[in-house]
């Protein structure tokens, strides 16, 4: 299955760069470390990052007027295209195709979806979130949505669709 090679890949990262809890996920960091030339930049609204291998060098721009999480996502899903599509020339990410566009036919959506999954298991890995969500009390101020994509730097919405595709059923979505 194309999601558990993807879960192997990013747990492999993880091991190598010695990244034991959430805390310890910084995307900038995985990003440098990996030899991939990062850096935020004005683009359009439309657009929330690319990724592409320019005179042989790894290059991921992102969008510096969204929000930190949202650029965290973006950032960990063009790093994505870099693992598992360097091969390719150029990949353009528009808002709407991220985490929209969950059927597709085509090839090229198939690599949004396989990026997709690929940033999710990285920011949010399964081990992590099962000692996260062991920590969870019941807090009126805080969903449990809320409280661990905080402690993920995710959005709530990237945050409820890991959860679903790994069957969690935590309460509030």
């Amino acid at each position: 299955m194309i999601i558990n090679y993807i879960e192997k890949i990013t747990w492999d990262i993880l091991r190598k760069l010695n990244i034991k809890s959430a805390k310890d996920i910084v995307i900038n960091e995985i990003v440098t470390c990996l030899g991939v030339n990062l850096a935020e930049i004005d683009m359009d609204d439309e657009i929330s990052g690319f990724f592409v291998i320019k005179d042989g060098v790894p290059v991921i721009r992102v969008n510096n007027k969204q929000h930190p999480a949202r650029r965290n996502f973006t950032i960990a899903h063009e790093l994505g295209h870099f693992v598992l599509h360097k091969d390719s020339i150029m990949f353009v990410d528009k808002e709407v195709m991220l985490l929209r566009d969950n059927v597709s036919k085509t090839g090229e959506k198939l690599k949004e979806r396989e990026a997709n999954a690929f940033a999710a298991s990285l920011l949010m890995p399964q081990i992590f979130l099962e000692t996260e969500i062991e920590k969870l009390v019941s807090d009126p101020r805080h969903t449990p949505v809320k409280y661990l994509a905080d402690i993920f730097k995710v959005s709530e919405l990237a945050m409820s669709i890991r959860l679903t595709n790994l069957d969690y059923n935590i309460g509030y979505f």
